[in-house]
């Protein structure tokens, strides 16, 4: 505990430099990505998309923002939502499951680092088993920036600060799926099956 309070405090500190000498010179990503580029329907899913109430969009926060579930032909399904920020705010921790679900009266019963394979390549993720009323489920999320992917919210701080140092644009996106327990290998073939499009798109905003 000593040692994160002291880690905090770093932080807070380097954060506090920033913003009083680098403020006014941080670099925007102007574009926003083409969220249309991530197929609706994928052989063998069909999704529907859903908004978020005035509310919900004004903690979010996010400049863009899809909230979709996909519904395979034997019947698993799976919600996916991506929100992109054109620039990360000092100070202001980018939506994460961590702060919201307990709020919607889910336990967060394990959290752990994973990789999740996505083609060729492993994709670092937070994976987090939830349960609410007897319904479990399990959700894979992470963040990714001009710098690549990050996975926790700390690590996501320091990425900010980094690219703000080095003049680099502070957009960032972040990537949730979930589905029930049950679903779990299904979404990882739905989240494989995405991530060409999706790399396709962020490419475009300067995301990799």
């Amino acid at each position: 505990m000593a040692v994160r309070t002291v880690i905090l405090i770093l932080m807070l500190g380097a954060a506090g430099v920033y913003s009083h000498r680098l403020g006014g010179r941080r670099v925007e990503s102007g574009a926003l990505p083409d969220l249309s580029r991530i197929p609706a329907r994928v052989e063998g899913w069909v999704s529907e998309d859903f908004t978020l109430t005035e509310t919900s969009v004004q903690v979010l926060g996010a400049d863009a923002y899809l909230s979709r579930r996909y519904e395979s032909s034997r019947g698993a399904q799976v919600w996916f939502f991506l929100a992109y920020f054109r620039e990360q705010q000092v100070g202001s921790q980018i939506h994460s499951p961590r702060n919201c679900l307990p709020g919607s009266g889910w336990s967060v019963r394990s959290l752990t680092r994973t990789d999740v394979l996505l083609g060729r390549d492993r994709q670092p993720a937070q994976r987090m088993l939830i349960e609410r009323t007897g319904q479990r489920q399990e959700m894979l999320y992470w963040f990714r920036t001009q710098s690549g992917t990050v996975t926790g919210e700390y690590g996501l701080k320091w990425d900010l600060l980094r690219n703000s140092l080095l003049g680099r644009p502070t957009n960032a996106v972040f990537v949730r799926w979930n589905a029930a327990s049950a679903d779990a290998e299904a979404m990882r073939d739905l989240a494989e099956r995405l991530e060409g499009s999706m790399d396709g798109m962020l490419a475009e905003v300067g995301i990799r």
